[in-house]
């Protein structure tokens, strides 16, 4: 018998776990930073990035106790949410594309070492810009700096964008083959 790894309940509950911990940031963490800012983004929700001016007007609007809160509370969720992140979306791409799984749609086993390695791009860049911005939190938004970050910020945004569209597709096409039928669902 073909060993089960990962099991689809292993796949659900890892990834339960690591959208729970995305939801306490969007809506507590981030959401209390956009509050201190009077209304604007913090660095880890701008995807397309920030200029030097933008990253400036974000670290004064916070002031010293919301560049506190930033690097003490929110920073310290995002150094556990990527690892979450890898390993959830890691895991739901080697389920989707187990042999048999998409119907006549055959993943070749380098192809999925591929789609593995995306979520894994979101989360290396992702820990680059948790970096920076600990960064311009302690010694302010100096050009160089602001410019790493930002590129960070839109490296990790567009990996994990494909990430979950390539997921979602896949998971619509595993949710058709099984409707339709097909072995390996």
């Amino acid at each position: 018998m073909q060993p089960r790894f990962p099991s689809g309940r292993l796949v659900v509950a890892v990834l339960l776990a690591s959208v729970a911990l995305w939801a306490v940031m969007v809506f507590g963490t981030l959401a209390h930073l956009r509050a201190l800012a009077g209304g604007l983004d913090p660095f880890d929700v701008r995807p397309f990035g920030y200029s030097a001016a933008e990253a400036e007007d974000l670290l004064a609007a916070l002031g010293r106790e919301g560049r506190r809160f930033y690097a003490r509370v929110q920073l310290r969720l995002d150094t556990v949410y990527p690892m979450t992140y890898v390993l959830s979306r890691g895991l739901l791409m080697w389920w989707l594309t187990k042999p048999a799984r998409l119907g006549q749609l055959e993943v070749p086993f380098g192809g999925r070492v591929a789609l593995v390695g995306l979520p894994l791009v979101a989360m290396i860049f992702d820990y680059w810009e948790n970096a920076c911005i600990a960064a311009m939190l302690a010694t302010g938004a100096a050009a160089k700096l602001v410019a790493t970050a930002s590129a960070a910020t839109q490296v990790k945004s567009l990996a994990g964008a494909l990430t979950e569209v390539i997921a979602i597709g896949l998971a619509g096409i595993a949710l058709y083959a099984r409707w339709r039928g097909r072995p390996g669902a």
